[in-house]
């Protein structure tokens, strides 16, 4: 997302996030210690790691929520946060797990708690990028979602709502900007959905919104959309 690019975040951001967060949770209650070792889309990772992952964004942005609230300047931030605790949860059991899990939402919910209209458009800076502070929502959301689609407990972008789905697409589309130099890309989804991003040769992408959802953030490859040939996304996000 480059400098004066809206965020349009759900109107029922709130509910849409507590929702997400309670139907990973009520899926990954049932885990067994050994199920927490299977592996899961992402190459290298089983399930425990993407937990973990899961828990340490959402202290980071906890972390990063408070201090924009109390400071109410621009902050530095870091969109994907040191995994240094993976390290350190191999030998958790599911109890643990699931309590990491909890622990770190309901203190990234508290933190958003001080949040307020004004401190919501502060300026956070990204690798070059600028994002308004409300951006940390959608990135939240989209965590918990892209990441309860890798545990593979029959979750999937199609059981997203609507809106939703959509909303995650446009941040999915504006966080592929770097990755596109000199490309528009065009995205028409089956279902009515229409979304542009880029300047340069224009590349249009196809399919379901769930698809191009999978394809967007590395889920699924290219023959999942139509058009997507030419592009080369970098892998999972």
């Amino acid at each position: 997302m480059r400098t004066g690019t809206p965020v349009e975040i759900p109107a029922d951001w709130r509910q849409a996030l507590k929702a997400e967060t309670q139907r990973l949770l009520g899926d990954t209650i049932a885990l067994s210690d050994g199920d927490w070792q299977t592996a899961t889309s992402l190459v290298g990772w089983a399930r425990f790691h993407v937990a973990t992952h899961l828990a340490c964004h959402g202290v980071a942005l906890a972390s990063l929520v408070t201090t924009v609230a109390r400071s109410r300047h621009p902050q530095p931030w870091a969109i994907q946060p040191a995994d240094d605790c993976l390290r350190t949860c191999a030998g958790l059991d599911a109890i643990a797990l699931q309590e990491r899990l909890d622990e770190s939402s309901a203190q990234l919910m508290t933190a958003l708690d001080l949040m307020d209209e004004a401190t919501w458009e502060i300026e956070l800076k990204s690798n070059g990028d600028k994002y308004p502070a409300k951006a940390i929502i959608l990135d939240r959301l989209n965590e918990v979602v892209v990441h309860h689609v890798d545990l593979h407990l029959g979750f999937d972008f199609a059981d997203v709502e609507s809106s939703l789905l959509r909303a995650l697409l446009v941040w999915n589309l504006t966080r592929a900007l770097p990755r596109l130099a000199g490309v528009e890309l065009r995205v028409d989804s089956d279902e009515g959905f229409s979304c542009r991003v880029g300047t340069g040769k224009v590349v249009t992408v196809r399919g379901t919104e769930g698809n191009i959802m999978a394809w967007l953030t590395g889920r699924k490859g290219a023959s999942s959309v139509l058009g997507a040939e030419e592009l080369s996304l970098w892998g999972p996000v």
